[in-house]
């Protein structure tokens, strides 16, 4: 038998949409941050988030269908600052939820292993 992946200890996708949700609804809600989305189609945003990326990322069924991180982001000049921001409200979200800490700090150790791809060098 498989060992259980983090996509399904989060609750599959309707877990993880309620996690993603809640994530962008926190950037949003921040006045350091919510700047990068002025120009985003929010909805289209969560949708592929939920959909490829963190099914991508946290083990899950679908196949990540999309730019590379470093095209996504490039021209936003995302921030270390911003990104650590970003990383406080996904750790807010998955409290919010009840992840246990180890499965937070899974998420946190692959966010910051990407950072790299993102952020404005």
């Amino acid at each position: 038998m498989a060992a259980e992946t983090l996509y399904d200890k989060l609750g599959g996708e309707k877990g993880i949409s309620a996690v993603v949700h809640e994530f962008y609804d926190r950037m949003i809600a921040d006045e350091k941050v919510r700047h990068y989305f002025t120009y985003t189609d929010l909805e289209k945003l969560r949708e592929h988030q939920i959909t490829y990326f963190m099914s991508y990322a946290l083990g899950g069924p679908h196949k990540y269908q999309g730019n590379t991180l470093r095209i996504a982001h490039k021209g936003l000049n995302i921030s270390f600052e911003a990104y650590e921001i970003a990383i406080r409200h996904m750790n807010g979200a998955l409290r919010k939820y009840n992840v246990p800490i180890d499965d937070r700090v899974t998420v946190e150790a692959f966010l910051r292993a990407v950072k790299p791809h993102i952020i404005n060098k």
